[in-house]
């Protein structure tokens, strides 16, 4: 198992100055500023309208949410990493193959994150990208067979 604390991580910038069919509505959106006093119930503002955009001059405020200490998460983690079972085969097994020694290894990492931050929703609080943080590790299964003769 490993583990890490006490270090904090800027969440990815949520808001964004143009958006695609791919990014248009992240889920945290749907809990921003829609009405006059959501303000109440939700850090999360409201996105800006074409209108509201033009005459910011190319000034970019929502930059202020993004960068915010609302974006930080605690980048605390408990992972299982390695888990490794070895069987060796029986001598008398192994003897009568021909062989004098054989075993079977079944080797897994990164097979479990037991513990992270909520806020970063399946973010991998291990591994940074350009400002943010970098999608779970895959999952690796190997198996070794070693044989000696």
């Amino acid at each position: 198992m490993t583990y890490q604390a006490g270090n904090k991580i800027r969440l990815y910038p949520s808001f964004q100055n143009s958006y695609t069919d791919f990014g248009t509505m992240p889920k945290e959106f749907w809990d921003r500023w829609m009405l006059p006093g959501d303000s109440k119930y939700t850090y999360i503002p409201s996105i800006m309208d074409n209108t509201t955009a033009a005459q910011n001059g190319g000034a970019y405020p929502l930059n202020n949410y993004n960068y915010s200490n609302e974006r930080v998460a605690r980048g605390d983690m408990i992972r299982l990493k390695t888990v490794s079972i070895t069987y060796t085969m029986p001598p008398a097994v192994v003897k009568r193959s021909g062989m004098s020694n054989a075993s079977l290894t079944l080797a897994a990492t990164n097979l479990w994150l037991l513990y992270s931050d909520s806020k970063l929703k399946g973010q991998d609080p291990e591994f940074f990208n350009s400002g943010g943080v970098a999608q779970p590790l895959q999952r690796q299964v190997t198996m070794a067979l070693k044989v000696s003769f």
